[in-house]
């Protein structure tokens, strides 16, 4: 009774304050597997079940009453399940100017963008080692909270810190937050899975985890693909507008095992684990605030900040942060604020930021983004960090640059040049996507592909470094410009995690792949296939492509002149007949968005569309007398 008690007073808050709409969220639930969640929710709560018996076992055969220690000033750790074999498990929080490392203040009023994104109707959801202190000075507005405590459990500075990070108002302007006009509703990590299942099917949008939790005692855990990552990954795919937003944890300066081990072996790299290593979340580094990004040296990487890869080779973490230095709200009182630092400082600041995406998103197109999409977005807008170009185990794609992200919103898909392409698609098992554009200029032009993958049947449950391949719906990109193939970055694993990363191969191994072009100039086709058999038939992917001047193929590129063609029938569906004097011909298909779908030939008047999915389309063709001719049809 208590959680049916705390949601309903959840919305009444979210309401309030303007939070997003009960519609809206209804909205994103309609895309949510409600009959996969049902199943999911049912293993979710069996196993959790089955956890609190053992740890209660194992807490009265030890005489122990006590599962909880507190580490360092502001640090938690948590005995939360004994495996059958003994092992133990634990979550453990990461302890050790964001909005201006981030760039969100160019979002703010007033700032460059001239648009006024500061948080306004959105929500995200926080679990943590403890309740943030609602009463704080900082999320009071008008006598009533912004923070919604989901859980009976004592306030915790580390949560209060998170959770200012995210959404503080600004009374005491040294701990405004990303998104400061937003709402928390805060939860205690005990029955997390569970709880972002309910969140997740219900329309929430973001999420922030700031701990890591996983068998501390062991190296295997560090990189593995283990049940917590997989049981992520399950509710991403379920719920595809959900995002997981992770802290990358700060095992880099462990001085006693097995973290100083594996440090001693590996050399800072394969540290992270648990849900840091799940493939659909964003997984965030900490590094030093960026007070004015010019090039990859302006970014500091943080002592403690774990780095991948993860033990398939994936990109993790996916995104830098600042994190060190982090000054915030506390629960001490109800206006004390204080520094940490840590990668648990870095993730929300992220979380900050995808809700600002949203919410600037929305307020354009009335519709939020896919989490393949902001999440995309995020890793493809990045600033260059680290020594060498691309992508790294380390700083992941770079540094966070939301004003760079919101003005790749703002111009999607807009008429004139300096725009860029923002677009949610499905390709369908053994089926190619190909689209056309045209760039130019000295900034690079990008082109990106992100997907939320289905959960691994697999996971790693207590070996050293696997070779297992975790990554389900392999997609693959690539782009061509008169006989020249360009290709998206990739890492090359363990075997040399401090090397450059390549884009002279497809990748193999990441659900993001980005392509980059210096000084494009011409016309440039894109190609999304895949390997294998997807699975579920098809796979929902985002395509983002920016570019100093970027232009694609649109009904009015097209200058239809329907009267020149005579063809029928109209609708039609298996056959289209043109009447032409040439055979043969070159006919290219078109959807009414522009995108290529069907090359093919016009054979004695006769054109086969009988693979074409219903719907409005464009045809185009060159006569033998150098005519361009084309028309729509309706394939029924």
């Amino acid at each position: 009774m208590k959680r049916q008690i705390l949601f309903i007073n959840a919305f009444l808050i979210a309401s309030f304050f303007s939070a997003q709409t009960v519609e809206e969220r209804k909205k994103i639930s309609l895309e949510s597997n409600h009959f996969e969640n049902q199943k999911l929710f049912s293993i979710l709560k069996k196993e959790d079940s089955d956890r609190k018996l053992r740890l209660k076992m194992y807490l009265n055969s030890s005489n122990s009453n006590v599962s909880r220690l507190k580490i360092g000033e502001f640090g938690i750790q948590e005995i939360v399940d004994v495996l059958p074999n003994g092992e133990k498990i634990y979550a453990r929080t990461y302890n050790l100017g964001a909005a201006t490392t981030a760039r969100a203040t160019q979002l703010y009023n007033g700032g460059s963008l001239g648009i006024n994104i500061q948080g306004q109707n959105m929500d995200a959801c926080v679990w943590d080692g403890g309740n943030v202190r609602d009463t704080h000075q900082e999320f009071m507005v008008n006598g009533i909270s912004k923070i919604t405590n989901m859980d009976a459990v004592v306030f915790a500075d580390h949560s209060t810190h998170v959770a200012g990070t995210i959404a503080a108002q600004g009374i005491n302007s040294l701990v405004r937050g990303l998104a400061f006009n937003s709402s928390i509703r805060s939860y205690n990590w005990t029955d997390d899975l569970t709880e972002m299942l309910s969140e997740a099917s219900s329309g929430t949008l973001v999420s922030n985890h700031s701990y890591g939790m996983g068998s501390l005692g062991s190296l295997w855990f560090y990189g593995a693909y283990d049940s917590r990552a997989r049981q992520i990954d399950n509710i991403c795919y379920n719920n595809p507008y959900y995002l997981p937003v992770v802290a990358a944890g700060n095992d880099r300066n462990e001085v006693t095992p097995p973290g100083s081990t594996q440090l001693g072996t590996k050399g800072g790299y394969d540290m992270i684990f648990g849900h840091g290593n799940a493939k659909n979340v964003i997984t965030v580094a900490a590094v030093n605030q960026v007070a004015n990004y010019v090039n990859a040296s302006s970014v500091i990487m943080s002592p403690f900040s774990s780095w991948g890869p993860s033990d398939d080779g994936r990109i993790k973490p996916d995104i830098s942060m600042k994190g060190v230095n982090v000054r915030s709200t506390l629960s001490t009182s109800d206006t004390s604020v204080g520094i940490m630092s840590g990668t648990s400082m870095a993730s929300p600041g992220v979380t900050g930021v995808v809700l600002l995406l949203q919410q600037y998103y929305n307020q354009l197109y009335s519709n939020y983004m896919k989490a393949a999409t902001v999440k995309g977005l995020i890793l493809h807008t990045a600033d260059e960090a680290g020594i060498y170009p691309g992508p790294d185990y380390e700083f992941g794609w770079g540094l966070i640059n939301a004003e760079k992200a919101a003005i790749a919103i703002r111009d999607k898909n807009a008429t004139a040049s300096n725009k860029s392409v923002i677009e949610e698609l499905t390709l369908n098992n053994n089926s190619t996507y190909t689209k056309t554009i045209t760039a130019s200029g000295t900034s690079p032009l990008k082109i990106s592909i992100s997907w939320t993958d289905p959960q691994s049947p697999t996971i790693n449950t207590g070996t050293i470094d696997p070779t297992t391949k975790y990554l389900i719906n392999d997609l693959d990109i690539k782009v061509t410009h008169n006989d020249t193939i360009y290709y998206p970055w990739k890492m090359q694993g363990m075997s040399n995690p401090g090397d450059p990363a390549t884009n002279t191969s497809v990748n193999n191994a990441d659900n993001f792949e980005r392509v980059d072009i210096n000084n494009p100039s011409g016309t440039y086709t894109i190609t999304v296939t895949h390997k294998g058999t997807l699975s579920g038939g098809s796979q929902n992917f985002s395509l983002i492509a920016t570019s100093e001047n970027l232009s694609t193929l649109s009904t009015n590129d097209l200058a239809l002149n329907e009267n020149t063609v005579d063809f029928y029938p109209n609708p039609a569906k298996e056959y289209l007949y043109i009447k032409e004097k040439d055979n043969n011909l070159n006919i290219t298909i078109y959807d009414i968005s522009g995108k290529l779908v069907l090359k093919t030939k016009l054979i004695d008047g006769k054109l086969n569309i009988s693979d074409l999915i219903k719907g409005n389309y464009i045809v185009n063709y060159t006569t033998s007398t150098g005519v361009k001719k084309n028309f729509k049809f309706i394939k029924n």
